[in-house]
């Protein structure tokens, strides 16, 4: 990542015959006039890894995953360069990956545009030990010379905002990002986690698709929204800076923006004015109470699944997704039950549920905080 950043802001508003040309404008101002080497933008016998967001078997339409037109068009960008393209993600644990594939319309766009197709799962994996963490990054993505982050920008119901630095989590192959829910649940740890991941990745590039977007009860049961925008930067933390800026959240609440990460950056291109865009009620409001306050009154405090046992399809992901087993079944009715005091506030089980039956709901006493701070 370059010391001082551009954070390139395109409108676009749709997926339509525009998208090709937003694309190729969000690149060129985010290289900006910076001097460069001869044939800096040649990525002949480069391999270029695509790494868009598919968390989970959705179609484009819904807003969960990386619109397939976006990838389709930042293939043919890198392909027009000379680049060797693939693309590569791992979806969460519980969804089928040919189905994430399918229903994405990624499998589609890959077949259609001769992109290899990648399953971090079954291609390997290394392990890192970064700022007091340990964790395994997929090989394909360490392969790369360049990996394009293709976030797809959304509410999240545990930090508030997944976008261009949250992304990178779905380099981490397999059960392993549930397990490092359960073994770093406080959210300002797990926010340092996903920044140590960014330290170990080949050098990067992000094109955030805010053409639609996510509002609510997001990262996969919120409401799609129209942003119209595209964003690109080299520099992931500046653009969700931004973001914040734009969506009007508050950055000091997003766990992985702490620490000033983002450094000096500025904003170029289209000026993106955004309507109200709605931000989940979940874990993310523990960070509003002292520490102190939240260990001495933990049982009173605290953010936790809300099942509709009307909207329940009994398909068990959210208890498959749990990390510390908190969600068991009833066997006469085959629906989720929650153990309480189990429960870390993860929101796993929220993330994967395809039926949108789950919210994550506030005790009493958080609640009145929030009113109290007008929040």
């Amino acid at each position: 990542m370059s010391e001082r950043a551009t954070v390139a802001m395109v409108r676009c508003a749709d997926y339509g015959d525009g998208l090709g040309g937003a694309v190729e404008r969000a690149f060129s101002l985010m290289e900006g006039e910076r001097p460069r080497e001869p044939n800096v933008a040649d990525f002949s016998g480069k391999r270029v890894l695509l790494k868009p967001n598919l968390l989970t078997d959705r179609r484009p339409e819904q807003a969960v995953t990386t619109h397939p037109e976006v990838v389709r068009h930042v293939i043919r960008w890198f392909r027009r360069r000379g680049a060797e393209v693939s693309v590569g993600d791992s979806p969460a644990s519980t969804a089928n990956l040919q189905n994430v594939w399918r229903l994405s319309g990624i499998g589609g766009v890959c077949a259609e545009e001769g992109a290899p197709l990648i399953s971090f799962e079954q291609a390997g994996a290394r392990l890192f030990e970064q700022d007091g963490f340990a964790f395994s990054v997929a090989q394909p993505v360490l392969d790369a010379d360049l990996v394009v982050n293709l976030p797809k920008v959304k509410s999240h119901s545990l930090s508030m905002l997944t976008a261009a630095v949250k992304n990178i989590y779905g380099v981490l192959p397999g059960y392993s990002k549930t397990m490092y829910h359960r073994q770093y649940p406080k959210l300002a740890v797990f926010g340092r986690l996903v920044a140590a991941i960014w330290k170990v990745i080949p050098p990067s590039v992000t094109l955030a698709d805010g053409v639609v977007g996510m509002e609510g009860q997001g990262p996969a049961n919120g409401r799609p929204v129209p942003l119209g925008f595209l964003a690109a930067s080299e520099n992931p933390f500046a653009l969700d800076r931004t973001l914040c800026g734009m969506l009007r959240i508050d950055a000091r609440r997003v766990p992985y923006l702490v620490d000033g990460l983002g450094g000096d950056y500025s904003c170029v291109g289209d000026t993106v004015t955004v309507g109200a865009f709605d931000v989940p009620s979940g874990a993310h409001i523990l960070n509003i109470l002292p520490q102190r306050l939240a260990d001495v009154f933990g049982k009173l405090v605290w953010v936790r699944p809300a099942f509709s046992e009307a909207a329940c399809v009994g398909c068990g992901k959210c208890a498959e997704a749990c990390p510390v087993h908190a969600v068991a079944w009833s066997e006469g009715t085959r629906k989720p039950v929650l153990k309480r005091d189990a429960c870390i506030s993860c929101s796993c089980c929220h993330e994967v549920c395809p039926a949108d039956a789950i919210r994550m709901t506030q005790s009493r006493i958080l609640r009145m905080t929030m009113a109290f701070k007008g929040m």
